[in-house]
């Protein structure tokens, strides 16, 4: 979240330091298959993908078990490689 405030602000600033975030805290778990990914979304998507409060968004990170944030028109999921894989096909889901 402190990442799609400062984004607002400053736009631009997290493709400035997108490397550093995406491999921040890859393999720091228990199975070495934590990580962080990305997807990048257009205007209309962006808000389909967030729902009404952010409620899709949340329905998205339950089911899938990952961590999901948007800063900007990026989408960003934290969690082990299932987890990952599974919130990106879900994402996909949303748009077919």
């Amino acid at each position: 979240k402190v990442l799609s405030a400062v984004e607002t602000k400053v736009p631009g600033y997290f493709d400035k330091i997108r490397e550093d975030v995406v491999s921040r805290d890859k393999g720091k778990d228990d199975t070495g298959t934590w990580g962080t990914d990305t997807m990048v979304f257009q205007d209309d998507e962006l808000s389909y993908a967030l729902g009404k409060q952010g409620g899709t968004r949340k329905k998205l990170e339950r089911s899938s078990e990952a961590v999901i944030q948007y800063v900007g028109h990026t989408a960003i999921f934290s969690g082990t490689r299932t987890q990952r894989k599974r919130a990106r096909e879900y994402m996909k889901w949303l748009f077919e």
